[in-house]
């Protein structure tokens, strides 16, 4: 019995074996010279990224590969170029919108800053009854950076001298405009560090 199975695995192992090689001899043999080149179609693998850019590009078909390619990298690099182009920026437009930005800006806190000083001063203004032409005074003052009233001069006093009076009082009554404390120090200077006002016998302050 036990010579048998021996004889049978034997038997199966010497087939196992028979087969294995035939397996490796019927395996084709695949004939390449190591000189020869592999040609890949490269235009077809760039296909795809066309669609990534503008479809008003010209596309054309040409003959030889090597001129597809050419040919796909034109316009690659002409897709960039209107890309780059398009988005650009130019430091000097950037430059000239802040410059606007910021000279807005400080047109905006003189008028508001000598809004105030005008409404105050004309607040406490007490104008002659009697007035019957009209009349304009010239007033130049002087403030510090704390916003205190240095000192005022009337430069251009009208013909009337009751309305003269009429100004200077109100001047005296004036000591502290805290309203440029809020300005920047360069803006104060040009602005308001000596600036004049016109009085107006229609009760408007300029």
């Amino acid at each position: 019995m036990n010579k048998a199975l021996t004889s049978l695995n034997t038997f199966f192992l010497v087939l196992l074996f028979l087969s294995l090689i035939f397996s490796i001899f019927s395996i084709p043999k695949l004939n390449i010279d190591k000189t020869q080149s592999i040609r890949v179609n490269f235009y077809e693998l760039i296909q795809e990224e066309d669609i990534l850019f503008d479809s008003s590009f010209p596309k054309t078909t040409v003959k030889k590969e090597t001129k597809k390619t050419s040919a796909t990298d034109e316009k690659i690099k002409a897709a960039e170029a209107a890309i780059v182009s398009k988005f650009k920026i130019n430091k000097l437009d950037i430059k000239n919108e802040i410059s606007k930005i910021k000279l807005s800006k400080e047109r905006e806190d003189i008028l508001r800053v000598s809004a105030i000083i005008q409404a105050r001063i004309s607040s406490i203004w007490i104008k002659p009854n009697s007035l019957s032409e009209s009349l304009i005074a010239k007033v130049s003052i002087n403030l510090a950076p704390s916003g205190e009233l240095l000192n005022f001069d009337l430069i251009e006093p009208s013909i009337n001298s009751s309305f003269n009076n009429s100004i200077l009082t109100a001047m005296n009554k004036m000591t502290f405009f805290e309203e440029v404390l809020s300005l920047d120090r360069k803006l104060f200077e040009q602005n308001f560090r000596n600036f004049n006002l016109v009085f107006k016998s229609s009760g408007e302050i300029e």
